[in-house]
């Protein structure tokens, strides 16, 4: 998987490298820019006539063109870490834009081989920002590229399709673009089971890869097609395009696709019942020097050789084959259920901190407006001594306003600005006085969390404007859906809070699926646009999780990763099992 992670890697620094050329007094530019033209056909030559060019020869702008170009070949010395560094030392100091959308676009995937998810994630933040706000960037393409390919290794296709389509959708895309776009759209919309795939988009994409020159993703299409054809049990045809697929794989010889096709060999030729042909692939497969690092085609292999055990009636080889396919299983569940919990970890903290730094810049607004207040204040006393004929009518107007204006602050310390309900500090202060008064009279206490499902892609396809009046609607929505005395506040992002008393857990439950329910039927062609609201909710009481908010906490959050988890749209309340 890092081998294929890296692969793609190398091709979206390519695709970053078409035209980027700026306007510079001397003849360097179009050195560097050949250079970058080069470097993935030419390398080793290209490495050479890099380090050829007097950096201190060059200009400010030069030089951090030529920062990133020599970061780009530093990556084929393998260490990974390295290239990183160097990228973040770029991005310390460039402040152009197209500099700053490449290099984090390449940044991105390389975290996500390093798997460093919680700064990877930080980074997709800042290019969603940094492309809002240059929207004629030439980089555009090769960004949503490196996204959809993030989002395709963290197992989120449906993001990862959405940015492919952007990048199909746009004229100024080049061939290196569009090929690997095609191959996220192709993959990810086999992984949802959708309905688009056709054979007309596989020669499409064959097409523009194949004239690409991108050998090492036209086998990758080539692989999705036998997918697809074995899901349409069409077994002889998927047979037929792995013959051929084999030859090219074996001329490029990338261990992570070689298994691959084995694999898909053993396993048709078992569907087609030439068990002599399964054999031996598996076997193949088996054989690889690195087979160990393709868990899920080991466990596959595995299979292939039980089934051939079971034909040939060895059932004692049989029982070792399934013996060994099961280790494995778990094993790979396990890690990937780390890796998903990781993930989870890390979008949960980007998130909490673009929470606080909303908190600070609302803090830092009313600072600003105290100090403006008191501004006013002395001014107004400063007139108010000079005219004593009207000092007691003076006194009683600021008395008046004075007890407005710590009205008004109250309310902004206690208020989310956007949504007009609890920020997350209020809502966190109000639900331990309520645990607390809970627990001295016995009482269950629910606490609800609602998360609105896919809200990036509602942001960057119909802007933020849009994504504003969504989270409007769905904070007004649950207001409208729980009892007067539940406390709702707004965690931060699109995430959401309900706390309250209730006789016991399946009130918390009933009403998370009544809230979830109204959001779902909420008419968004009152924004201007025509899109889909639904919400994942998790529900924890105090009966199960005890009266300490943590943990209380900790319940609902677990209970909505499970609804995240299995589809969306949907309730889970937490259970003693989860936790197991």
């Amino acid at each position: 998987m890092q081998r294929i992670t890296l692969m793609s890697f190398l091709l979206v620094m390519l695709l970053n490298a078409l035209s980027f050329t700026g306007h510079c007094q001397t003849d360097y530019t179009l050195e560097l820019s050949e250079i970058d033209h080069a470097r993935l056909s030419t390398p080793v030559e290209s490495r050479l006539r890099l380090a050829a060019i007097p950096v201190e020869g060059l200009s400010s702008e030069q030089r951090e063109y030529y920062q990133y170009l020599d970061a780009y070949f530093l990556t084929f010395d393998g260490d990974l870490d390295a290239v990183i560094n160097r990228y973040n030392e770029l991005l310390g100091v460039t402040q152009n834009a197209d500099i700053r959308i490449r290099t984090i676009g390449s940044l991105i995937n390389l975290l996500g081989a390093k798997k460093q998810w919680e700064e990877g994630f930080h980074r997709v933040e800042e290019l969603l920002a940094l492309l809002q706000q240059n929207p004629e960037s030439k980089y555009r393409p090769g960004a949503f590229v490196s996204l959809a390919l993030l989002y395709r290794q963290i197992n989120q296709p449906e993001t990862a399709l959405h940015f492919s389509e952007r990048v199909l959708s746009m004229p100024d895309a080049d061939l290196l673009n569009r090929c690997l776009a095609a191959s996220v759209k192709i993959s990810a919309s086999i992984q949802l089971n959708l309905d688009i795939v056709s054979l007309a988009e596989f020669t499409d994409a064959e097409a523009v890869c194949s004239e690409a020159k991108l050998d090492y993703e036209l086998i990758n299409i080539e692989v999705w097609k036998v997918k697809w054809l074995k899901q349409q049990n069409r077994f002889q045809e998927a047979l037929n395009v792995l013959q051929f697929t084999l030859i090219q794989a074996e001329q490029f010889r990338q261990d992570s696709q070689l298994v691959e096709i084995y694999n898909h060999f053993a396993t048709l030729h078992v569907a087609l019942k030439q068990y002599d042909e399964a054999q031996q692939y598996a076997e193949m497969a088996l054989s690889l020097d690195n087979i160990d690092s393709f868990v899920g085609a080991k466990i596959t292999m595995f299979d292939v050789l039980r089934q051939l055990a079971e034909v040939k009636q060895d059932f004692n080889q049989a029982y070792y084959y399934l013996n060994e396919k099961l280790a494995l299983e778990k094993s790979m569940f396990e890690s990937k259920l780390a890796n998903e919990m990781a993930i989870q970890k890390a979008w949960f903290e980007v998130d909490a901190k673009q929470s606080q730094i909303e908190i600070l810049n609302k803090q830092n607004n009313l600072l600003k407006t105290e100090s403006q207040l008191t501004t006013e204040q002395l001014e107004n006393s400063l007139l108010a001594l000079s005219l004593v004929s009207l000092l007691l009518a003076t006194l009683l107007f600021w008395s008046f306003r004075s007890r407005k204006v710590q009205a008004k602050l109250r309310y902004y310390a206690h208020t989310d600005g956007l949504t007009k309900i609890a920020n997350r500090g209020f809502f966190t202060e109000s639900v331990e006085s309520l645990l607390s008064q809970a627990q001295k009279n016995n009482n269950a206490v629910s606490l609800i969390l609602l998360d609105l499902d896919h809200f990036k892609n509602i942001n960057d396809t119909y802007g933020h404007q849009v994504g504003d009046w969504a989270l409007i609607q769905v904070a007004a929505t649950i207001r409208d859906s729980v009892t007067e005395n539940a406390i709702v506040g707004r965690l931060g992002g699109e995430e959401f809070g309900v706390a309250l008393m209730v006789q016991d857990s399946s009130v918390g439950l009933r009403i998370a699926e009544e809230c979830r329910q109204a959001i779902d039927n909420i008419d968004t062609n009152k924004s201007g646009y025509n899109f889909k609201l639904t919400v994942s909710a998790g529900v924890g009481c105090s009966s199960h999780a005890g009266y300490k908010l943590d943990n209380l906490y900790a319940a609902a959050d677990l209970a909505l990763y499970q609804s995240k988890q299995y589809g969306r749209n949907r309730v889970y309340e937490y259970s003693a099992s989860m936790a197991s």
